[in-house]
């Protein structure tokens, strides 16, 4: 009888690993030294492709830094040229004397 038949349901084959983060940051760190170390040799690589493009980013990043310090003490001392013009010149008194006469 197929019509009352059941389905047994299919097994999960999931097999646990150990991930220890101190063994696989030891291991990293024993490939840049260019020790033995347990990594394949896409890891190795991996490794080397992180080191480099770190290193770049973080010059970047102070680049960046330094512009961007430079626009903000730019526009700083544009912004207070701008209140020192309006509030202690009679720039400000002109102008609203020529609205209120109109």
């Amino acid at each position: 009888m197929a019509f009352f038949y059941k389905h047994k349901p299919k097994k999960f084959n999931y097999i646990p690993r150990y991930y220890d983060p101190e063994q696989q940051a030891w291991e990293e760190k024993k490939a840049a030294a260019g020790l033995d170390s347990k990594l394949t040799h896409e890891e190795q690589l991996r490794i080397k492709m992180r080191q480099k493009w770190g290193a770049s980013r973080n010059e970047e990043n102070k680049e960046e830094q330094r512009s961007k310090l430079i626009r903000r003490i730019v526009l700083g001392v544009f912004i207070l040229f701008v209140f020192y013009f309006i509030f202690c010149t009679p720039v400000l008194n002109n102008i609203v004397g020529g609205l209120m006469r109109k």
